[in-house]
C-alpha cells in the first residue's frame, strides 16, 4: 500500500568489517594485556558483574597503532553512517566535530550486563574483536546483545493483527548473538542489555559513546 508511512524509525548499524582479522588478532593481544586491576574503570555509571572486566574511558586515546588503526576504521563507519541518517553532504560531515568516551570489556564464563543506555552522547558503537566460544552448552547462555523497543507503551496490547508485524515495525526487541568483526551503531538512548555468557573463551568487544557539535 503505497500510503504507508515509515515513522519513528530507529536506525540500527549492524555489519561485519572485512579484511581486520590481523587487527583483531592485535587488538586481542593488547586488550588481554591491559586486563589488570590498575586499568579497570573504577566508577562504572553500571555496576559490574564479576564475570564482566571494564577499562578506563579512554581507549581510543592510547598511543598504540593498532589502537590507532582501529580508530580510523571506526571513524569512518560512523561517519558514514552519520553521513547517511542525516542525509550529509561529505562537506557537512568534515565540519562537524565530536568527542568520545571508548573502553573495552573482557567477558569470561558467567557474565552478564544489566539494562541500561548512555546518556550525554547520539551515537554508541559495539564491535567485537572476539565473540568467545561459537559453541555454547545452552543457547539460551550465549551471551546476546538485547536492544529495546524504546515505545514503552507499543506493546499494551498484543492481538493476531499487530504481535506478528515484519521487523522494521514490530514491538519486540532486537535480539543478536555478536560475531567477530561485528560492528553495532545505535542510538545512545536505547536501553541494551547483555544476556548470560557461559563459554569458556573471552569475548572482547570495544564500546563508545559519541557526541557531535560544530
Amino acid at each position: 500500500m503505497s500510503c504507508i508511512n515509515l515513522v519513528f524509525c530507529t536506525p540500527l548499524f549492524r555489519g561485519k568489517l572485512s579484511g581486520v582479522e590481523k587487527l583483531n588478532e592485535s587488538l586481542e593481544e593488547l586488550i588481554l594485556s591491559l586486563e589488570e586491576e590498575q586499568n579497570r574503570k573504577l566508577d562504572s555509571p553500571q555496576p559490574m558483574h564479576g564475570g564482566v572486566f571494564e577499562s578506563e574511558f579512554d581507549f581510543l586515546s592510547r598511543p598504540e597503532p593498532v589502537v590507532q588503526e582501529f580508530k580510523n576504521l571506526v571513524y569512518a563507519q560512523l561517519g558514514e553512517f552519520v553521513k547517511e541518517v542525516n542525509q550529509l553532504t561529505e562537506d557537512d560531515l568534515t565540519k562537524l566535530k565530536f568527542d568520545n568516551h571508548c573502553w573495552f570489556h573482557v567477558t569470561r564464563k558467567g557474565g552478564y550486563f544489566q539494562s541500561h543506555n548512555h546518556p550525554n552522547a547520539s551515537w554508541s558503537f559495539t564491535y567485537y574483536v572476539t565473540p568467545g566460544d561459537e559453541q555454547v552448552e545452552d543457547e539460551k547462555a550465549a551471551g546476546h546483545i538485547v536492544l529495546a523497543d524504546p515505545r514503552p507503551q507499543a506493546s499494551c496490547y498484543m492481538d493476531v493483527a499487530n504481535k506478528n508485524m515484519r521487523r522494521d515495525l514490530s514491538f519486540s526487541s532486537v535480539r543478536f548473538r555478536p560475531q567477530a568483526s561485528e560492528l553495532l551503531i545505535f542510538p545512545s538512548y536505547l536501553q541494551h542489555w547483555v544476556e548470560p555468557y557461559s563459554g569458556e573463551a573471552p569475548r572482547i568487544s570495544i564500546s563508545a559513546n559519541f557526541w557531535f557539535y560544530q
